[in-house]
């Protein structure tokens, strides 16, 4: 009688630290999404607007150069479909410490770059650090993503989206594989994210073709965010 009172309270034991982890991993949950994503990405928004819109005459970031270190800021993103005024800072790399965590949106570095033929690729988080491709699976078709750097705007429109295996690193060669249409000489950019949300298992990726390049901001988004 004695032995299995024992049993039962091990097992009381076993039963309150798992409610207890549950707690906590349902309060993680509630501040990343509540409180903490919310605030980074309202930081990140801010240090995207902070610098006035760049014109040919003035340069507001770094150049793109296959020199640029891990982190450095060379131009920024405006994607419509997010919300009206959302913009992020494109950093050197792929580094989470350096760049994803703490920039927003990452360059693969061995991708080519804005306006560039080939694939201009990068990556951000869905989830988490401010989760500024959060709402990456909404892209469709008549959509316009714009990059802004010192060599001027460049507006990449939607083509397509598929989910790859982490393994699946052609997606952002120079000619994407996967991508329906691409062919050697096409200009492209490639949006890449971990799919589901909450999870690395797979990721979600998104390409783009280049459709205009002007040195001023393009007329329709001017017409978005009230400039």
């Amino acid at each position: 009688m004695a032995k299995h009172k024992r049993v039962l309270d091990v097992i009381g034991v076993i039963g309150e630290l798992l409610i207890t982890a549950g707690v906590l991993i349902l309060l993680y949950v509630v501040w990343q999404l509540g409180i903490n994503d919310p605030v980074v990405s309202n930081v990140q928004q801010q240090q995207a607007q902070r610098a006035p819109i760049s014109t040919p005459i003035e340069k507001q970031f770094l150049d793109a150069d296959k020199n640029l270190k891990q982190g450095k800021v060379f131009g920024r993103i405006y994607i419509p479909r997010f919300s009206n005024d959302y913009v992020r800072q494109i950093g050197q790399g792929t580094f989470q410490k350096v760049t994803l965590n703490k920039i927003g949106v990452g360059h693969y570095v061995r991708t080519q770059w804005p306006g560039q033929e080939g694939n201009f690729a990068v990556a951000a988080h869905r989830t988490s650090h401010g989760a500024p491709f959060n709402k990456i699976d909404t892209l469709q078709e008549g959509d316009n993503v714009y990059v802004e750097t010192n060599d001027g705007w460049f507006t990449y429109t939607y083509r397509q989206t598929a989910i790859v295996d982490p393994t699946s690193i052609e997606v952002i060669n120079k000619v994407p594989v996967g991508m329906t249409g691409a062919k050697k000489g096409g200009h492209y950019m490639t949006m890449t994210s971990c799919h589901p949300k909450w999870s690395n298992k797979q990721r979600i990726i998104v390409w783009l073709e280049l459709t205009s390049q002007s040195e001023i901001m393009p007329w329709e988004l001017k017409q978005v965010i009230g400039k």
